[in-house]
C-alpha cells in the first residue's frame, strides 16, 4: 500500500519495503501533505515493488492508508 512522503522524509518502515517514489498528479502543487508529524511540504507517492512494476505497466491508481482510499500519480 503506497505512502505519502516529502523528500526530506523518505519512509523508513520495518514491515514494508518502498521501491521508489512517483509525483501525484499536480505536484509539486498537489493536496497530497507529507505523513510526518510535523511536515507540511507537498508529499511524493512512494509504492512498493509490485505497485512499482504496476505503475511501469501504467497503472495510475493505488490504495492508500486503507482499501477504500486511493491516490493517482502521474
Amino acid at each position: 500500500m503506497a505512502i505519502m512522503r516529502c523528500p526530506a522524509h523518505v519512509p523508513k518502515c520495518t514491515t514494508r519495503a518502498y521501491a521508489g517514489a512517483v509525483e501525484p498528479v499536480g505536484y509539486p502543487d498537489t493536496a497530497l501533505v507529507c505523513g510526518s508529524v510535523s511536515c507540511r511540504e507537498p508529499a511524493l507517492i512512494w509504492l512498493e515493488a509490485g505497485e512499482r512494476k504496476e505503475f511501469d505497466a501504467g497503472e495510475r491508481i493505488f490504495k492508500a492508508f486503507t482499501p477504500s482510499m486511493k491516490v493517482r500519480a502521474r
